[in-house]
């Protein structure tokens, strides 16, 4: 069975390849390959959404990792581009996210973060499943002091909050505005709403309460209905949903109608671009991405390059 698909390893839960088993061995065999890369702090950082089968794969690949002698950070719930961010920023040989992203709670999944929070090379994905499937992996398990420790980090979301406030302009405030967050039950139930408020908005924040259970369930982005009743209920002038591990968004207008990716991408480029601050004046759509976004960035001196 291969492990490794476009997006990590997924699966459901207590079934092959989602397995506390499996995990304990894949946090071992990363463990061995990164110890070799050896790009950072021999520290591996662990974060997750809000599913309740979180803890045991997190357990399981904690002792994998400190088995083969790598520490480990743990930093609980958290999105994943933030887990990206401290990966990074923390100088840490990898990171990795336990999430299932907008499936339903009975399944899950582990992704990689190399050390400077892209997603882990194919080739190494590769060498790690193939240790994971080599009856001989416990050869090199850590002997004595050697054997790793686990830390959690408290400050983790605070830490990714200041980062997003730092990208903004300087004296920026959403003060006067209304904003209604979904949060999906999932791992941005603490940081947008806490984010939002800082820069001053009002914010009305709905399925924020996790059960580890609930996440995705009839809410988020895959569930825009809650989301645009809301918006037009309280008001708001805009609302904003995530989906379980927060790594994607769609919004709407004050009157609940729907802004998808393609006319967030378009505010995004364009915003960036009269500031000086797109990188090549360029951006990377897919094949999927609609003519009108071509059209309105192209005619605006912003070139696209198509994956």
């Amino acid at each position: 069975m291969k492990l490794f698909g476009t997006d990590g390893i997924r699966g459901r839960v207590n079934r092959q390849p989602m397995t506390p088993e499996n995990a304990l061995r894949i946090g071992m065999a990363a463990a061995v390959v990164l110890k070799k890369e050896h790009h950072g702090r021999n520290m591996v950082l662990i974060g997750k959404d809000t599913r309740l089968s979180g803890y045991m794969i997190e357990s399981a690949l904690t002792s994998g990792i400190c088995s083969m002698g790598m520490n480990v950070t743990l930093v609980g719930p958290l999105p994943t581009p933030g887990i990206a961010f401290l990966t990074r920023t923390l100088r840490i040989d990898a990171g990795v996210v336990i999430s299932a992203s907008h499936n339903p709670f009975y399944d899950n999944g582990i992704k990689f973060f190399s050390h400077d929070g892209f997603k882990l090379p194919d080739e190494i994905e590769k060498r790690i499943e193939d240790l994971v499937k080599d009856d001989s992996l416990e050869r090199y398990r850590a002997k004595g002091e050697e054997v790793g420790k686990a830390f959690r980090l408290d400050d983790a979301t605070g830490r990714y909050i200041e980062y997003i406030k730092s990208t903004l302009k300087k004296g920026m405030t959403f003060e006067g505005m209304k904003v209604v967050v979904d949060c999906a039950n999932g791992a941005a139930y603490k940081t947008t709403p806490w984010l939002l408020r800082e820069l001053g908005a009002e914010v009305i924040s709905i399925n924020d309460r996790p059960d580890g259970i609930n996440i995705n369930d009839r809410c988020g982005s895959t569930y825009m209905e809650n989301l645009q009743k809301a918006v037009v209920q309280h008001k708001a002038d805009v609302g904003i949903a995530h989906d379980g591990d927060a790594d994607r968004t769609l919004l709407c207008d004050e009157k609940g109608r729907i802004i998808d990716g393609d006319q967030i991408m378009v505010m995004c480029a364009l915003d960036l671009h009269d500031r000086g601050s797109l990188r090549n004046d360029a951006i990377a759509v897919t094949v999927m991405t609609n003519l009108g976004l071509r059209r309105a960035l192209t005619s605006r001196g912003v070139a696209i390059v198509e994956t």
